[in-house]
C-alpha cells in the first residue's frame, strides 16, 4: 500500500511539471494586430462572415472574417456570412 501511494505522489508530480505546450499566444498589441496578414484578410464588398461578438464591461469585440473589428457588417448576426449579396446562416451551403 505504501508504495502505491508514493508512486500516485510521483505521478502526481509528474504531471504538474509537465508542459501543455499552451505558452503564451500573444505578448503586445503589434503581435495581436500582425497575426492575420495581409493575404489572409477577405475584401470586404465581396463576402464578409461575422464569426462573433464578446461584450464585457470594457466595450464590445466583433471579430469578421477573422480579423477585430470595432464595427459590425450591416445586416449580418453573429455566426451569419454575406455571400453574393446573400445573407446566409453558418449551417446553409454557398449556393454554389
Amino acid at each position: 500500500m505504501n508504495t502505491l501511494r508514493c508512486l500516485l505522489l510521483f505521478l502526481g508530480a509528474a504531471m504538474a511539471h509537465a508542459d501543455d505546450g499552451w505558452g503564451t499566444l500573444f505578448t503586445s498589441q503589434s503581435e495581436r494586430s500582425g497575426a492575420l496578414g495581409p493575404a489572409q484578410q477577405q475584401a470586404s464588398g465581396v463576402s464578409a462572415r461575422f464569426d462573433g461578438e464578446v461584450r464585457s464591461a470594457h466595450g464590445v469585440s466583433r471579430w469578421v472574417d477573422g480579423v477585430h473589428r470595432r464595427t459590425a457588417p450591416a445586416g449580418l448576426k453573429p455566426g451569419q456570412r454575406r455571400v453574393g449579396g446573400v445573407v446566409r446562416d453558418a449551417y446553409e451551403p454557398d449556393g454554389r
